[in-house]
């Protein structure tokens, strides 16, 4: 994608890294506008994404162009969809016959990409932007122009859908100009990288178990931090689920490499809880612990470098607290497996 196509956090590896996301964009689209109305931004973007994880989005990114002087703007989303047809031409002639039936006054084209056969409608649609992020503080239902280009996988049952969506009538033919000079990059690489990853696809599992060994080392430091804390409240939680870390998912690695246990302790006092972020931060810092990121009143998070313990090396903590909730919770992050692999090692 062009550089100027601002992309949104649609595979952020945690709700974290989707706020630190939208921020910076608010903030470097809307330089010159109030907090209040940065937030109201992030807001209605970060609303989206949830549709989008459901429509199985792998790409979104917006577009600002001036025409004549005037800001036009446009979404551009790429989905991965799975479909049961026996090949190409079937699953662009049955989607068309379906899309003919949902949207009859819409047009519909089969083309010829450099990539291959696709199937394009061109029509309208709409999105209802909510209260708390319209500027007249009521829901309001935002039209909008619409292209849909359904491109089959080569030899497998998926498709990419790409879209092109734009509220802005006055630059939609440069919109649509600049979605078509994309559609035109489209490779799929040689016929050896494909088969790779009909492979990678077809073999990878869909759920990792994280190994007994990191599940105690997740226990005994989250011990540590309940000593910590010393909390009196009621225990809830204790899932270890599976994870990608950041660092290997900014690299397109998709497979489990660390574990995160995540508890927390409700019923707490206030008084009790205004502590404890405090006694975190002392405990865990003499210890060789290191603050990972920004200090607040009502989170801090923790990582072990070099100094700590061996033990404790690589792994991180964020404790947080909700005074009006008398709720403490933590979450402890086992460290990266691929992080020892040999530099030259095919996967990381």
């Amino acid at each position: 994608m062009p550089e100027f196509i601002r992309e949104l956090p649609v595979d952020a590896p945690d709700l974290e890294a989707v706020a630190d996301s939208l921020h910076a964009l608010a903030t470097d689209l809307m330089p010159e506008h109030s907090a209040d109305e940065q937030f109201r931004f992030a807001l209605g973007i970060g609303a989206q994404l949830e549709a989008m994880a459901d429509a199985n989005v792998i790409y979104a990114g917006m577009c600002f162009l001036e025409v004549e002087g005037r800001p036009t703007a446009s979404t551009i989303v790429v989905s991965q969809v799975e479909h049961d047809s026996e090949d190409e031409a079937s699953v662009l002639r049955t989607t068309r016959e379906l899309l003919e039936r949902k949207h009859p006054d819409d047009e519909f084209q089969t083309v010829e990409l450099p990539c291959g056969p696709a199937l394009t409608r061109v029509g309208g649609s709409g999105f209802v932007m909510a209260a708390e992020a319209s500027p007249t503080g009521r829901e309001e239902l935002i039209a909008q122009s619409e292209i849909q280009v359904f491109v089959p996988l080569p030899d497998t049952a998926e498709m990419l859908i790409f879209e092109l969506a734009s509220p802005s009538p006055e630059g939609w033919d440069l919109h649509s100009e600049l979605f078509a000079e994309i559609l035109k990059t489209i490779d799929w690489g040689t016929d050896q990288e494909i088969e790779d990853y009909r492979a990678m696809r077809q073999s990878a599992p869909a759920t990792v178990e994280p190994a007994d060994g990191v599940k105690q080392e997740l226990y005994w430091h989250s011990s540590r931090l309940m000593d910590a804390v010393a909390l009196q409240g009621s225990m809830g939680g204790g899932d270890v689920a599976s994870l990608t870390c950041s660092e290997c998912w900014a690299k397109g690695l998709r497979s489990a490499c660390s574990a995160r246990h995540s508890w927390y302790i409700g019923e707490v006092t206030n008084g009790d809880l205004s502590r404890a972020l405090p006694r975190v931060v002392e405990c865990f810092a003499s210890q060789g612990w290191r603050t990972d990121g920004e200090v607040t009143g009502e989170r801090v998070g923790l990582r072990a470098g070099d100094e700590a313990s061996e033990r404790s090396v690589g792994h991180a903590l964020t404790a947080s607290v909700d005074t009006a909730a008398g709720r403490f919770t933590a979450e402890v992050t086992s460290p990266c497996t691929r992080s020892s692999a040999p530099a030259d090692s095919l996967f990381g």
